[in-house]
């Protein structure tokens, strides 16, 4: 998944920001209510990104993991409902 975002040089890319998120919220489900700029920052503060990611990029990520977390319960529910 690329939204065509060229981060700056010292920057990571979508996809690192996109996996170190994943596990910051495997490790921190609250990440998840938290703003993007603190979660940005939390990112940085428990190793999983060397430098600070752009606050919009994470609002985006999460928003990606949000969508793709949903059509997974949305999977689930409908598998529970159909015995096989």
């Amino acid at each position: 998944m690329t939204s065509g975002y060229i981060p700056p040089k010292d920057e990571p890319s979508p996809e690192e920001i996109l996996e170190a998120l994943r596990e910051a919220i495997f490790d921190n489900p609250r990440l998840t209510e938290m703003p993007a700029e603190e979660v940005a920052e939390q990112l940085v503060l428990g190793g999983h990104l060397q430098e600070e990611p752009s606050a919009v990029v994470v609002a985006d990520m999460l928003s990606a993991l949000e969508a793709e977390e949903g059509g997974l319960e949305a999977d689930e529910l409908s598998e529970e409902g159909n015995p096989t």
